[in-house]
C-alpha cells in the first residue's frame, strides 16, 4: 500500500479509537458506581491505549518511516466477559439507560471491528496485516463483552415490562 493510504487509514482508524474513547469517556459518569461503571471505565481505558498506538504509528509513517509494532503486546487485552455478565445478572438497579448504553458501544465496536477486518485485507505490508488484525481482534473482543451483557439485560427489560418475544 502506498504512504499516503496507509496514513489515510492509520487517520481513520485514530478517528475511531477517538470516537470509542469519548463515548465510553462521556458515559461512565452517568452510570451508576459498580462493576458496569468499571467496565466501561475498562473500556475507556483500552480506547486510550489504542489511540495512543495508532497516533505513534501515525507520526512514524508520516516522518517516513516504516510502522514498528514491537509495542503491539503491550496493550494485551483481557475479556472481562464473566464481570459484565454477572454485574448485569446481580444489579437490581440496571434501566433502559444502561441498555442503551452497552448497545451504543456495540455500535461503535462493530465499526470498529469492520474498518480493522476491511483495513486488513487492504494493508499490503506483513506489519501492516499485523497491526490491524490485533485490532480487529481487540475489538471483536470489545463487540462480544458488550453483546454478551446487552442479550442479558434486555431479557430482563423485556421480562420486567411484560414484552413477550415473538
Amino acid at each position: 500500500m502506498s504512504k499516503e493510504g496507509m496514513v489515510t487509514l492509520l487517520k481513520d482508524a485514530l478517528q475511531l479509537e477517538i470516537e470509542g474513547w469519548l463515548f465510553y469517556r462521556g458515559v461512565t459518569c452517568t452510570l451508576p458506581k459498580g462493576e458496569v461503571q468499571d467496565v466501561f471505565i475498562y473500556l475507556t481505558e483500552q480506547e486510550e491505549k489504542h489511540r495512543g498506538f495508532i497516533s505513534k504509528e501515525l507520526d512514524h509513517v508520516q516522518a517516513g518511516s516504516m510502522l514498528d509494532i514491537t509495542g503491539l503486546g503491550a496493550l494485551s487485552e483481557t475479556t472481562h466477559d464473566g464481570v459484565l455478565a454477572d454485574a448485569v445478572r446481580s444489579a437490581t438497579n440496571l434501566s433502559q439507560h444502561e441498555a442503551s448504553a452497552i448497545h451504543t458501544g456495540m455500535l461503535l465496536e462493530r465499526n470498529s471491528w469492520e474498518f480493522y477486518h476491511a483495513a486488513a485485507e487492504k494493508a499490503t505490508q506483513p506489519d501492516e496485516v499485523s497491526l490491524y488484525k490485533q485490532l480487529e481482534e481487540w475489538e471483536k473482543i470489545h463487540l462480544h463483552l458488550l453483546e454478551k451483557a446487552y442479550d442479558l439485560l434486555k431479557e430482563r427489560i423485556w421480562a420486567e415490562n411484560r414484552f413477550a418475544p415473538f
